[in-house]
């Protein structure tokens, strides 16, 4: 296994000695801390302040022994041996279009080094660990992720927003279908900015409102109608109760028929959850039940779910599977601590939207109003995309909007990405609580345009009718 590549060190070296302009072609992936080969990190390092201090820099041997003895740069000479690898360096005639193949060497053999130096720390850390397994599990797997990332991009990468930006317009403007998982709430997910990569999307409603029931929807359209991996995070219920939700869901049948087996005394009921179980075949469904689970512990689960659904963190925007937390709260005694609960939620939060950013994944999670009925928007705005209260219609929104526009509302109180919602705005929906269906209907302000139309258009009429009268008389 190859942890060195001094020849191609020195090669690289000798290019930016001779040509310095190709120095900003590497600056953003290579360091000093790629060099095994301490001399050639110091050649490199003073190349490096020559080039960019200078706007045409003439460089020599000479100039990079002054440069040192300027910089007091302790045992130049003894790692340089005496200089003779500056004057080696100077002497080499190196090919300038070959500086990517040194480049990768270098940068490949400086990985290995860096991810075997990691994996020796954490053999250290591990012995000394004491704590539970799963945070255990957790710290390594994080320490590892982390120096890739590092490894990757470095810490310090900049990049240009003009270089691609024509490219990355069109693109958004070719794309075809949803910017990010469709759901089957176009309205909603217009304006909460779409339920998109790296995003978190937080609804929030009322015990016994429908939360868990609109998050099955959910998986249902994303899992089912369009094949794409859902991972169902569950506080509450068991497997074999969400499937009977879910059967429920697919074939329109109320709850408790599908419970009590009074579906198989009805042809029809007998068809329809047939009909759901060739639904359901190979469907990318995947549920675990995480009561009593600490935040920290489940992340590891989200983790092996992206890796092995979808290959691994998401390059690109186009989502390829969702997760849905259903629903997020503090789990057990050992996250309380000395913290109010308000605080906890939102360092929760953060780990959650921490986690979803590295991946680039969706993730929907559900969370549960207070006694006032409002989702503390000022607590938990920084951690999530976009906050909406899912609520039934009070009486007199009912007998304003009449029983064709639905049952209940979506609010997007808070959105980063779209939107929203302005006071007193909304998107009806259908929700046919005894078998979890939902269906979207128009934004109250279309309501109100169509309805104000229609008004128009009566009066034009009315006023058409009375002024034929008036030619009668």
């Amino acid at each position: 296994m190859a942890l060195e590549a001094q020849g191609a060190e020195r090669a690289l070296i000798s290019i930016l000695f001779h040509h310095p302009d190709k120095f900003f072609t590497l600056n953003d992936v290579m360091s000093e801390a790629d060099f095994v080969n301490t001399g050639s990190a110091m050649i490199f390092g003073i190349l490096k302040d020559i080039i960019l201090r200078e706007e045409n820099p003439v460089i020599d041997k000479h100039l990079i022994f002054a440069e040192a003895e300027k910089k007091g740069i302790e045992g130049f000479l003894h790692y340089t041996l005496n200089g003779e690898l500056v004057e080696a360096i100077a002497g080499m005639n190196v090919n300038p279009k070959n500086a990517g193949r040194y480049i990768s060497d270098i940068k490949q053999a400086s990985i290995k080094r860096a991810l075997i130096n990691r994996c020796e720390d954490l053999k250290d850390d591990i012995e000394s660990y004491v704590g539970p397994s799963v945070e255990l599990r957790n710290m390594v797997e994080n320490g590892i992720l982390d120096s890739l990332r590092n490894i990757d991009s470095g810490q310090d990468d900049i990049i240009c927003l003009a270089d691609d930006f024509e490219e990355i317009i069109n693109a958004y403007a070719d794309r075809e279908g949803e910017l990010g998982i469709d759901i089957g709430f176009p309205r909603w997910q217009e304006d909460v900015g779409h339920i998109r990569n790296g995003a978190i999307t937080g609804v929030f409603a009322s015990t016994k409102v429908g939360k868990s029931q609109f998050s099955m929807w959910s998986m249902f359209e994303t899992a089912i109608l369009r094949r794409k991996p859902v991972l169902y995070l569950d506080t509450e219920l068991q497997a074999r109760q969400q499937q009977m939700r879910l059967c429920g869901v697919i074939s329109g049948i109320p709850f408790n028929i599908i419970e009590s087996g009074k579906w198989r005394s009805d042809k029809i009921l007998v068809e329809k959850v047939s009909k759901a179980f060739e639904i359901v075949k190979s469907a990318p469904i995947f549920y675990k039940n995480i009561a009593g689970m600490s935040l920290k512990s489940v992340i590891p689960t989200i983790r092996k779910f992206t890796y092995r659904q979808m290959g691994g963190p998401v390059v690109g925007d186009e989502p390829k599977g969702l997760v849905i937390y259903d629903y997020i709260k503090l789990m057990d005694q050992n996250d309380m601590n000395s913290l109010q609960e308000y605080q906890l939620i939102g360092l929760l939060m953060s780990a959650l939207h921490d986690c979803g950013a590295h991946l680039n994944i969706p993730i929907m999670t559900l969370g549960q109003l207070n006694k006032q009925g409002d989702i503390g928007i000022h607590r938990i705005a920084h951690n999530v995309d976009s906050a909406t209260i899912l609520r039934p219609k009070s009486p007199e929104e009912k007998q304003d909007d009449g029983p064709s526009r639905g049952t209940h509302v979506l609010e997007v109180r808070y959105s980063r990405n779209g939107p929203g919602h302005d006071f007193g705005e909304w998107i009806n929906i259908f929700f046919d609580k005894s078998c979890g269906q939902f269906k979207e209907d128009k934004r109250s302000t279309e309501v109100v345009t169509a309805v104000k139309k229609l008004k128009e258009e009566m009066e034009a009429e009315d006023m058409q009718k009375l002024s034929v009268v008036r030619e009668d008389w």
